[in-house]
């Protein structure tokens, strides 16, 4: 935070030099979504298909390689001082994203990124902050150069300074989006004449793109061109599904941009306020998706490359459903990228404005966000699917959206009215929603076979910041299933809550709670339940968690609501504990491997050779490990620590994510030399030292491919 700070404060004293701040990017993580911000005006991040590692772009879910966003950004359009169109773009149409003094990336940054949280154990805690995540950017178009470096072709800026604020929240009806509010100042009269803008658009520019970048293994266009887009007229949102991709696995998901609304010169700009705004005497705004294709498209595909030609876009309604060679519009746009030809670009846009004057700003509000196509349509049939069905989470993630964002404003008009009230302080609350009750702490111990999840009482405690109750009425329990190593979904498989009320099965607490609170080494936490998972495989991957679920609001007409499966989510691996009689002669201490024998394409691994593995097991807490041929060269080696081992190969890289925990008497190998050469079909000899008494196990690995 002092980081932040520091920078802040800085650019804030030398303002009036006008000084610039370097290129920043940080990535939501607060829910499910994983959306880049940059302070150059920018979303996403274009190098995420050959550096899945440096970060995300638009990942969703947070955990998997999916993502849904090569790059996007915002366009401001005007007729500026009455002397004609002007448009600043963040993020425009090229092959590798945002470069410094690239064409249409018009934006440069004023301040370094700001975090926030209104979590008080957060290191970015504020009392200002919306949402359990804030990132705030402040850009501008004012300048005609990057340091030095001109921006090629940006001549006419409108002199907008942009102040944007995302919010993200973890709960699990808010988890799958991020809002982003930006307030958009004609500051025009701070750095030249005063000019005001009249006819004003606002639009987001996306190339959406559906992919899982830890499989995929096709580049360039190829990689680009398997989407299926299209736009939900009422719902004000352009979205985007992986129609075609060879990806396996993957995941089917929704990856979907809104326009939420406005706010213009104290109302609420939206198409759904229409007859309000009318009454008032403005003219309603209209919300409109334009599309292109990323090549050389013709016709209504015809990319924008003229400030004039992007105005248009945003003003102009694009013919969804005109007819083109027998088709519709809305129906190419949908079903192309089945055949390979689904590169397309989509623009989300709101206006026009009538007026805005020097000095003055407009606030307009986007949300992106990801959904999961039901379980029907998972797998390679159901890619290609878009319908009611297939689109049933992202209705209800988009219904979450906008009930977020309205908070007290039930009719959605942007006034205060009568009833609306709920925190009582007398002024129109966005962003009040109830909260479930906080995630317990959680701790997991591993033995062969069993995961054991231990669990505090921190949830009880909590109290919902709308009604000030304490509402807990129950817990969760979550666990993904054998084979899902490469695909975790998670599902409840236990609950229990308060007898004696008629919220959930009324099943009391007597078979989790311990006898007597627990303790551990090295852990400040006191655990009272726990709850044990037997007849689990070794070796393989689950995803487990405990949430929190309570009694609902009546304000609010809502059922009971449940904290978030992913905040205490731990991906385990059940397996032998340290080894604290290696020199036992009983074979239930000796050391062993498997499968063994071991063969290519075991059931967890992954697509290519530098995702296998096979574990050796009943390993000492610290051990040294060699591999041998037949003829007794070392062909690998490694060291083990119960301590510290949490997964060093490839495999966990690309198919596990953070937290983690693997029994401390097990290590994976990749099946390959220490110089990264791929092991053939052969009998190989191993050997196990324990490093504390120097006592040695030998054994032999058979491989077969």
């Amino acid at each position: 935070m002092k980081y932040f700070l520091v920078l802040t404060l800085s650019c804030v004293i030398t303002g009036a030099a006008f000084g610039q701040a370097s290129f920043e990017r940080i990535e939501t993580d607060a829910g499910t979504i994983g959306l880049a911000i940059t302070n150059f005006g920018t979303l996403g991040k274009p190098d995420v298909r050959n550096n899945p590692e440096g970060g995300s772009s638009m990942r969703y879910p947070n955990d998997t390689g999916t993502e849904h966003l090569f790059e996007a950004g915002i366009w401001i359009g005007a007729n500026y001082n009455n002397a004609g169109i002007r448009v600043s773009t963040a993020s425009v149409t090229t092959s590798g994203g945002y470069a410094r003094g690239a064409a249409g990336f018009e934006f440069t940054a004023d301040q370094p990124l700001l975090i926030r949280s209104t979590n008080p154990n957060d290191e970015y805690y504020s009392p200002a902050s919306v949402g359990e995540q804030d990132i705030i950017a402040e850009f501008t178009d004012r300048r005609r150069d990057i340091n030095g470096t001109p921006i090629n072709g940006h001549d006419t800026p409108l002199y907008a300074d942009v102040r944007l604020e995302s919010y993200n929240w973890g709960f699990p009806f808010t988890e799958n989006f991020t809002i982003l509010k930006y307030e958009i100042t004609n500051n025009s009269g701070l750095y030249s004449s005063p000019a005001p803008w009249d006819s004003i658009f606002v639009g987001m520019y996306a190339d959406l793109v559906v992919r899982n970048v830890n499989t995929a293994t096709e580049t360039g266009g190829a990689f680009f061109n398997k989407n299926g887009v299209g736009f939900l007229d009422s719902l004000y949102t352009a979205y985007v599904f992986d129609a075609g991709s060879p990806d396996n696995p993957s995941i089917n998901t929704y990856g979907a941009m809104s326009i939420i609304g406005a706010e213009y010169n104290g109302y609420y700009f939206h198409p759904s306020n229409k007859e309000y705004l009318e009454q008032e005497g403005f003219r309603a705004p209209f919300v409109d998706p334009s599309y292109w294709l990323f090549g050389s498209g013709t016709g209504v595909y015809v990319r924008p490359g003229t400030d004039l030609q992007r105005y248009e876009r945003m003003a102009t309604k694009f013919p969804m459903d005109s007819v083109i060679s027998g088709e519709s519009v809305r129906e190419q746009l949908r079903t192309d990228g089945q055949t390979g030809n689904g590169n397309y670009i989509s623009m989300l846009s709101i206006g026009p404005f009538p007026r805005l004057e020097a000095g003055e700003t407009l606030t307009v509000y986007f949300a992106f966000s990801g959904a999961l196509k039901p379980d029907e349509f998972q797998g390679p049939t159901g890619k290609a699917v878009d319908d009611d069905e297939s689109r049933v989470n992202l209705y209800q993630t988009l219904s979450s959206v906008n009930r977020v964002f309205q908070g007290e404003d039930k009719n959605n008009n942007g006034v205060l009215d009568e009833g609306e009230d709920t925190d009582g302080n007398n002024e129109l609350t966005r962003y009040l929603f109830p909260t479930p009750p906080d995630n317990p702490n959680i701790r997991v111990e591993l033995d062969a076979g069993k995961v054991t999840i231990y669990w505090d009482k921190t949830a009880e405690a909590s109290i919902d910041r709308v009604s000030g109750e304490q509402d807990f009425e129950g817990y969760r329990v979550y666990r993904s299933e054998l084979g899902e190593d490469l695909n975790l979904q998670p599902r409840m498989i236990r609950e229990y809550d308060y007898d004696g009320n008629d919220v959930g099965y009324n099943t009391g607490f007597d078979e989790i709670e311990l006898p007597e609170p627990v303790t551990f080494e090295g852990d400040t936490n006191t655990y009272y339940y726990a709850f044990e998972m037997n007849d689990m495989l070794s070796g393989w991957q689950y995803e487990v968690s405990v949430t929190a679920f309570d009694r609902g609001s009546e304000v609010f007409e809502i059922e009971g609501l449940e904290s978030s499966s992913n905040v205490n989510a731990v991906r385990v691996f059940p397996g032998t504990p340290a080894n604290d009689k290696f020199g036992s002669d009983e074979q239930q201490y000796q050391v062993g491997v498997y499968p063994n024998p071991y063969r290519v394409n075991a059931a967890w691994d992954g697509a290519s050779e530098g995702e296998r593995k096979l574990y050796f097991y009943n390993l000492p807490a610290k051990s040294e490990v060699r591999i041998y041929t037949i003829s007794g060269d070392i062909i690998s080696e490694f060291t083990h620590d119960a301590d510290s081992y949490n997964g060093d190969i490839n495999w966990y890289n690309n198919y596990s994510d953070d937290p983690r925990v693997l029994p401390g008497g097990e290590h994976a190998w990749d099946i390959q030399s220490n110089a990264n050469q791929i092991l053939t079909t052969g009998l190989y000899l191993y050997s196990v030292k324990d490093l504390a008494s120097g006592e040695v196990q030998t054994g032999k690995i058979v491989i077969i491919k």
